[in-house]
C-alpha cells in the first residue's frame, strides 16, 4: 500500500531519522490518504476523550494540552480497544485531535496546566472550550504519530473546562503527596486496577512524583516509561518465585500482527524478536532483537524500541499473577494487514490476550526444538534465550 522508499524503514520506524529527511515519507503519506481530512477554527468548544498529548519536539519547550473530540458520538472512552477491527481503530483515531500551547515542561502556565491535569487524570469524557489560533491537518510525520495516531493539531489559546471532570480519589489522594516518588506513585495505582494506558496519562501530565521533581514527560516517553516503571516493580516478586515446569508455548492473531510467546523454565529474562514482512507498513525488513538477562537492561531496547517493553510488561504482569518465573521470547512477525500504526497498546494488548489462551506445552528443548514454530524461519538460531536453553540442564533432565 505505502512505497517503501529506504531498505531499512523497519529499522527506523519513523523514530531514528536513518534516511535524514527529518520526517518519515510513509506517516506523511499514509495521513494525506488514509485519514479523513476535518477543522476546527475560532472560538471552539469540543468533548475531552479524556487524555493529553505532550509533545518532545523542542524540549524542554513543548507543545501539550488535551486531546478532544470532532464528534463526542463516535469515540466510546470505556470501550477496550482489542478485538475491534483495524479501520475500526483508524476511524476512531480520526476523531482525535490535539488542542496545543507551547509551554516549558517544569513552569507550565500555571491555569492552563490545571486543565491538562483534569485531563490526564479524569476517568469520564467532559466538556472544554478554547480559542482556535491554528490548526494544521497535518500533525507530526515522525515516531509521535506512530506512538499515538492522532493527526490533527489545534493551536489554542483561553482554555478553560466547561464539564465535570471525574477524577478518581485515589488518584487525587497521590497527585496531593509531594514526597511520593513516580515510580512509587504509578505502581500504587496500578495495583489499584488502574491500566497502563490512563497511567501514561498521569505520568506525561506530571501529576506525580515528589514535588520540586515533577514535570511534564512527553507522551512518547510517558508510554515506555510507564511500561518499564510497572515491570520493575512485578519483577521484584517474579525473580523469588519458583521456576514453570514444563515449556509453554502460548499464540495470538490480531489485525495483521502474529505472536508466539514462549516460556522455558529458568531464572527471568525476556527476549523479543520482530520482522516486518512485506506488504507491511514498513516493508519487508531484517529480524530486530532486543533481549536481557535477569540483571536486566542497562541501556534502551532500541532496535525494537516501544513495543518490547509493552511486551515485557504482559509477560510480567502473566508470570506474577500464576507466582511464577520464567525466560521468556516473544516473536512477532506484522503482515500486509496492518498497513496503519495503531500504536503500542497492539503489542501490550496482544500478548495479554495470548497468555489467556492455552498453552502447547513440550516436556524437553529437543521436543521444543522439534515441533514448535515461531513465525521466523530462523528464530531457533537467532535466539540468546534457546542458545542458553540448550547448555542449561533441569533436575527432570537426568
Amino acid at each position: 500500500m505505502y512505497n517503501i522508499v529506504f531498505p531499512y524503514c523497519s529499522s527506523c520506524k519513523a523514530k531514528k531519522n536513518l534516511c535524514g529527511l527529518g520526517y518519515c515519507p510513509i506517516i506523511k503519506k499514509l495521513k494525506s490518504s488514509g485519514l479523513e481530512l476535518k477543522m476546527v477554527s475560532g472560538d471552539a468548544e469540543a468533548d475531552t476523550p479524556p487524555g493529553i498529548f505532550v509533545g518532545s519536539y523542542g524540549y524542554p519547550e513543548v507543545l501539550a494540552g488535551p486531546t478532544a473530540l470532532f464528534n463526542p458520538d463516535v469515540f466510546d472512552y470505556g470501550k477496550e480497544r482489542f478485538g475491534m477491527k483495524l479501520e475500526e481503530v483508524i476511524s476512531m483515531n480520526s476523531n482525535v485531535y490535539r488542542t496545543a500551547s507551547k509551554m516549558s515542561i517544569r513552569r507550565p502556565d500555571e491555569k492552563f496546566h490545571e486543565y491538562i491535569l483534569e485531563s490526564a487524570s479524569s476517568i469520564k469524557p467532559f466538556e472544554i472550550a478554547f480559542k482556535t489560533e491554528h490548526f494544521s491537518m497535518h500533525g507530526p510525520d515522525t515516531g509521535d504519530f506512530f506512538d499515538t495516531p492522532v493527526g490533527s493539531t489545534a493551536m489554542v489559546s483561553n482554555l478553560r473546562v466547561t464539564g465535570n471532570p471525574k477524577i478518581p480519589k485515589m488518584v487525587d489522594y497521590i497527585h496531593g503527596d509531594n514526597d511520593l516518588k513516580s515510580s512509587e506513585g504509578l505502581f500504587k495505582l496500578f495495583q489499584e486496577g488502574f491500566q497502563p494506558e490512563y497511567l501514561q496519562n498521569i505520568l506525561a501530565g506530571g501529576l506525580i512524583g515528589i514535588d520540586h521533581q515533577r514535570k511534564m514527560v512527553p507522551t512518547r516517553w510517558a508510554i515506555t516509561a510507564t511500561d518499564d516503571i510497572l515491570f520493575k516493580e512485578l519483577k521484584k516478586d517474579i525473580i523469588h518465585s519458583p521456576w514453570i515446569l514444563d515449556i509453554m508455548q502460548f499464540n495470538m492473531n490480531y489485525v495483521g500482527n502474529s505472536f508466539q510467546v514462549v516460556l522455558f523454565p529458568g531464572p527471568f529474562s525476556f527476549e523479543m524478536m520482530e520482522q516486518w514482512n512485506r506488504g507491511s507498513l514498513w516493508g519487508q525488513g531484517s529480524v530486530s532483537i532486543d533481549y536481557e538477562g535477569i540483571k536486566g537492561r542497562t541501556n534502551y531496547a532500541s532496535n525494537i524500541t516501544g513495543a518490547y517493553y509493552a511486551a515485557r510488561l504482559s509477560v510480567a504482569r502473566y508470570l506474577r499473577s500464576i507466582g511464577k518465573q520464567a525466560s521468556v521470547i516473544v516473536v512477532r512477525t506484522i503482515g500486509s494487514e496492518y498497513h496503519s500504526p495503531l500504536g503500542v497498546w497492539v503489542i501490550r494488548s496482544s500478548v495479554r490476550e495470548a497468555l489467556k489462551n492455552r498453552p502447547v506445552r513440550f516436556s524437553s528443548n529437543d521436543e521444543f526444538l522439534k515441533e514448535s514454530k515461531l513465525g521466523i524461519e530462523n528464530a531457533k538460531d537467532l535466539s540468546w534465550i534457546i542458545r542458553n536453553q540448550k547448555r542449561q540442564k533441569r533436575l527432570v533432565d537426568f
